[in-house]
């Protein structure tokens, strides 16, 4: 009984820490009317909420990095007045593999949260106009 226990729990343990296809998010429609400064100020707002550091800012292009415990990640977000897209840069400790184009699962979560908040953002900004 113990073996079977332990059996389980070790494939549960490998499975969460499980990679999976790298998650990008590409020309993501941003709502009629709004302004490429809007769009800015949102995609902003919500790397700050979720605890990203904007790196650089140019224009149409936010380069932003987060830092949990002893993983990183870096990402490109390119954007303009109709659209956005959220590209993977760079990893540390996050089991990326370039060859597979994999990633652990927690980098993709992260990015989908970044992608639902700057979309909600978006939409109430809309609403504002």
């Amino acid at each position: 009984m113990k073996k079977i226990l332990f059996v389980l729990l070790s494939v549960f343990a490998l499975a969460a820490c499980k990679s999976t296809p790298v998650y990008n998010v590409g020309n993501s429609q941003v709502p009629a009317g709004l302004s490429s400064k809007q769009v800015e100020k949102n995609i902003v707002k919500a790397l700050i909420q979720k605890g990203w550091q904007v790196k650089n800012k140019t224009d149409g292009k936010i380069l932003a990095e987060i830092m949990v415990r002893s993983h990183t990640a870096k990402i490109e977000i390119s954007y303009d007045a109709s659209q956005y897209s959220i590209n993977y840069v760079d990893s540390t400790n996050l089991k990326y593999d370039a060859q597979k184009n994999t990633i652990h699962k927690n980098y993709n979560n992260w990015i989908i949260y970044i992608d639902r908040l700057i979309q909600t953002g978006l939409v109430e900004e809309s609403y504002k106009n």
